[in-house]
Order: C-alpha cells, then sequence, then structure tokens
C-alpha cells in the first residue's frame, strides 16, 4: 500500500470524520447515478414538519454537489480541521462525543439557517458545518499558526480571515455568519458558561453516540484492518505552535495540507 496515496489518507481519518467523508462520497455517486434527487437532500422545515422527513435535518449537511474541484477542494479542508478537532482533547472523554458534536452543530445550524432563509432554511448546508468546525477549532487550537495567501494568521484569527476574503471575492456571507453562530453557541455552552459555574449540558455524551462509535470501530476492524490504530479519538497531543501553509483557503475552492 503506498503510504502516501489515497488509501493511506482514508485509513489515517479519525473514526468520525472518516465516516462523514464516506457518506458524502456515497450520496454524491446516489446523485451522479440518478439513484436520488439533490432536492430530496435540501433541507426543507415545511416538509419536515408536514410530510415527517426528518432525514432533511442531516442529509443537508452530506450533500457538497457533484464531483467537481470545488467538491475535492471541501473534502481536503474538511479532513483536516475535523480531524484535527476530533483528535482534540475536549473529545476524550467518551467514544461518541465528537459524533455528539457534529449533530449538534448539524441541528444548531438548521435551526438558525431558518431564521435566515424562512421559511424553508438554507437548502444546503455544508459549508457552514465545515466554518462551525474551523471555529470552534479555532477556539481550541488558537496559537496554531496559518497561512493565507502568504499572510500568517493565527488560528484564533482564521475565521475572520476567511470571511475578509470571502467578502473580497464577492462570495456571500451567509454560510460563514450561519456556521460562527453555530460554532459559538456551542463554544458558550461548552465552555464559556461552565467557566462562570453554569451547569456544562454538553460534556456528557449520550450513550447512544458511544454505541454508534463502538459499532463504527467493529465495522472498520472488518473492512479496514490497517485502521485498527486510528480509529479512535483519543490520540490528541498536546500543540505547540506550528505553521500550517494553506496555499488557498476560500468557499468552493480551498487548499490546505490535509
Amino acid at each position: 500500500m503506498d503510504s502516501y496515496g489515497p488509501e493511506t489518507w482514508y485509513i489515517k481519518l479519525p473514526r468520525f470524520t472518516r465516516a462523514f467523508i464516506t457518506l458524502v462520497l456515497a450520496l454524491t455517486l446516489l446523485v451522479l447515478f440518478k439513484g436520488v434527487q439533490p432536492s430530496t437532500l435540501a433541507l426543507n422545515w415545511p416538509l419536515v414538519f408536514t410530510k415527517l422527513q426528518v432525514w432533511r435535518l442531516f442529509t443537508n449537511v452530506l450533500f457538497v454537489g457533484k464531483f467537481s474541484l470545488r467538491w475535492v477542494f471541501f473534502v481536503m479542508l474538511f479532513s483536516q480541521f475535523s480531524s484535527s478537532l476530533e483528535k482534540n482533547s475536549v473529545f476524550s472523554g467518551s467514544p461518541g462525543s465528537y459524533l455528539y458534536f457534529l449533530v449538534i452543530q448539524t441541528v444548531t445550524l438548521s435551526s438558525v439557517s431558518v431564521a435566515f432563509f424562512w421559511p424553508s432554511g438554507y437548502p444546503y448546508l455544508a459549508d457552514a458545518l465545515l466554518f462551525s468546525i474551523i471555529y470552534y477549532w479555532s477556539k481550541r487550537d488558537m496559537f496554531s499558526v496559518v497561512t493565507i495567501y502568504f499572510v500568517t494568521v493565527k488560528g484564533y484569527q482564521l475565521p475572520f480571515a476567511m470571511m475578509f476574503l470571502h467578502l473580497v471575492m464577492g462570495s456571500s456571507l451567509w454560510v460563514d455568519v450561519m456556521g460562527m453562530i453555530s460554532g459559538h453557541i456551542y463554544y458558550l455552552l461548552r465552555e464559556v458558561l461552565p467557566s462562570k459555574g453554569y451547569k456544562n449540558y454538553m460534556v456528557t455524551t449520550p450513550k447512544v453516540f458511544d454505541y454508534i462509535a463502538n459499532q463504527l470501530d467493529r465495522l472498520y476492524a472488518k473492512f479496514l484492518p490497517a485502521s485498527g490504530a486510528t480509529n479512535s479519538s483519543f490520540h490528541y497531543r498536546p500543540r505547540t505552535t506550528e505553521t500550517r501553509n494553506h496555499g488557498f483557503i476560500g468557499r468552493g475552492i480551498r487548499l490546505g495540507d490535509s
């Protein structure tokens, strides 16, 4: 097996980042071969309530579009920042804690988006989910160094630098704003309010997420035996300041060292 090939990259991904990218790929293939229509994956709150199409609350973050350069860049950036955050010590409490985080972000984004795009909500929120991950990552790895267009910023500055780039490029900032709101709500509930004496409602992971994590590990062990050493989300090492070179970061055209 090529130690630098796509198979090695895939196997080294932590469990839930790998599962998310797998689902993104699966849905993209289903759409490509007309097994499902993109419209059935989009967020649509009226259909969620009137037709009980609850899956829309989750599938809207799993569809990135058809295969394209944009699709590749999204997967690269998601794999990098989601992997880094999943391995962070904040999610070392239980096997399913990072999945719990992703579900909270997805539901929060679906709820927040309806306030901006009434009454259906924003149809596809994959980019917003990525931004919420980057935002919370920036709170956890505040002093990691990231280079954008040869301009070096600290981790905590990255979300604002990305928003500035998107503004200069003429992109809509609504996706970034929704991602930032969702990520900041989690940050407040998980870290800020508990530090002021309020109860931490996010620290305890419901058992169902741990069960899913364990079942996922068994699945990986069966079909990807070489991934056994990377299944756990607990391999966190305290980070020192490091430089991460991102040749370009922008919505739809994002490059990074994954």
